[in-house]
């Protein structure tokens, strides 16, 4: 059995962060009102929300893609798009959900409520580019989807069973998950399979081709990601420990458990590294898998 080894962390401030993108030596770490940007070990970029902006961070090059628009790196300037911000009205209006960025930065799918049944809950797919509206992917007095997912040809949004869409906003399948709080959706670089978490219940694992759920991974999970080679799940326990698991023929192989931290909430995976985000912290640390026996941290 392969296993996980994990170097010694290292700590820097999260900025009351919520959530991480990795990028080689970059971080970016976001909450739902202030995105910060880390090179190395500087701090390169930061934005304030205008409003509540949930959702994971995005790079795109020299860009960061986060909430309603895109913070450019290279100017230090976030550019809004209009139509993608919550819709206000006098004595009334929207709240952001969770935003979701295509990996290109060409589509936005972002979710809103209102609280009033006259005003229904939605989520929407724009274009990245202009902001236009593309498509209205889903209109409904439910909870609003707290996660949502996009990749090269398809989006998925999170709810109960999440509902699949391509680029320009048509059905393409339901996922019969039958969940009840779809918290994290993640891929691959290749995007041939999907993560889905369904919050302190299960992890599934999906066919990105027929869109079936080929394996599922119980447990009280938090968080969860999946290396960007598609090879290594990694789930959070809400009391800060982490349980890996290789992917095998499609299916789940527990690969060992290390304690992290008691406050993280969410984590972020590469092919060479974790982190994770709570408390006030962000940690992080180099990952390789190897052929040794157990889990070291």
């Amino acid at each position: 059995m392969s296993s996980i080894q994990i170097d010694s962390w290292r700590v820097r401030p999260s900025d009351g962060g919520a959530s991480l993108a990795l990028d080689r030596g970059r971080m970016a770490i976001a909450s739902s009102a202030r995105l910060c940007v880390w090179q190395g070990d500087k701090r390169v970029a930061s934005v304030e929300a205008l409003f509540p902006s949930p959702g994971i961070p995005r790079f795109v090059g020299q860009k960061v893609y986060w909430g309603p628009g895109f913070l450019d790196l290279v100017s230090g300037e976030y550019r809004r798009l209009e139509n993608a911000q919550p819709t206000m009205w006098p004595g009334g209006g929207e709240r952001a959900h969770v935003y979701a960025w295509s990996p290109i930065g060409d589509r936005l799918v972002a979710g809103f409520s209102t609280g009033d049944p006259n005003h229904p809950a939605r989520a929407t797919l724009f274009s990245g580019e202009t902001g236009v509206t593309i498509a209205s992917l889903w209109e409904g007095n439910r909870l609003p989807p707290q996660a949502a997912w996009l990749g090269e040809h398809a989006a998925v949004v999170g709810l109960s069973s999440p509902e699949v869409f391509d680029h320009l906003g048509k059905h393409l399948a339901t996922i019969a998950l039958d969940g009840t709080n779809v918290a994290s959706i993640d891929a691959p670089r290749n995007e041939q399979r999907l993560m889905l978490l369904d919050l302190n219940r299960t992890i599934s694992w999906i066919d990105t081709a027929t869109w079936t759920i080929l394996d599922v991974w119980s447990g009280p999970w938090l968080h969860a990601a999946v290396s960007p080679d598609g090879r290594l799940v990694v789930a959070l326990e809400a009391w800060g420990k982490v349980y890996f698991a290789r992917i095998e023929n499609d299916k789940f192989s527990f690969a060992g458990s290390a304690d992290i931290d008691s406050k993280a909430v969410t984590l972020a995976l590469t092919e060479d590294q974790i982190a994770t985000v709570g408390g006030g912290e962000v940690r992080w640390a180099s990952l390789a898998v190897d052929s040794a026996a157990s889990v070291h941290d």
